[in-house]
């Protein structure tokens, strides 16, 4: 639509010198509609494709979360029924750079990972497996420092247990991964370099198997 004409002529006498011509084009500017529509998009479509992408960047993230979970408790189960720990009574000795604790872990990370497809990276997921006593009540400890938002050290380092299940005993299995994420202020559990924490936890009493 063509712009319209202010309502003096800027060419009148009651709008002459340079007072009334800046007048007339602040009319004429206030009168013009061209473009409006480009110029309201422009300012809308930004946060209007950021809020999409952090909407789909959130549902991958519980699709991973979901993901994750299966495979614990998966992998879980071979404990459970005592398969995990009468494969491992076959092993070699560890070789000479780990220890059994080390190659029990890395094991187990192999069963949470074999035969499946994940969208993050799972040789980098973290694994407590511990044993409890009977009677008593216990609380995983989180794997995150919340001080320093950065993967737990003390009392022990998330990611180093693995305490070999016995039969008909209280086994819990801690297990958490990265996740990368843009838009790390709506993602809870972020790490200091910016990256989500997926966490799964499963607790069960093994199966008599011995």
């Amino acid at each position: 639509m063509p712009c319209r004409r202010a309502l003096h002529d800027p060419g009148s006498p009651a709008l002459r010198g340079a007072t009334g011509r800046r007048a007339a084009a602040v009319r004429r500017f206030s009168g013009c509609r061209d473009g409006a529509t480009a110029v309201e998009f422009g300012l809308i479509a930004m946060p209007f494709l950021c809020l999409i992408a952090a909407i789909v960047e959130t549902a991958l993230a519980f699709f991973a979360g979901q993901v994750l979970d299966n495979a614990v408790s998966s992998a879980a189960r071979q404990l459970y029924t005592g398969q995990f720990q009468a494969a491992r009574a076959a092993d070699p000795p560890p070789p000479a750079d780990k220890t059994t604790q080390q190659v029990a872990l890395d094991k187990f990370k192999d069963a949470i990972c074999n035969g499946r497809v994940t969208i993050f990276a799972c040789s980098n997921v973290k694994v407590d497996v511990l044993m409890m006593p009977d009677g008593g009540s216990y609380t995983p400890a989180s794997p995150i420092d919340s001080s320093t938002k950065s993967w737990r050290t003390t009392p022990t380092a998330f990611g180093t247990q693995y305490q070999d299940p016995a039969s008909n005993r209280i086994v819990i299995v801690q297990a958490a991964v990265e996740f990368p994420v843009f838009f790390s202020f709506l993602n809870p559990n972020t790490l200091a370099n910016g990256k989500r924490v997926l966490q799964s936890t499963v607790a069960f009493r093994t199966e008599p198997f011995q």
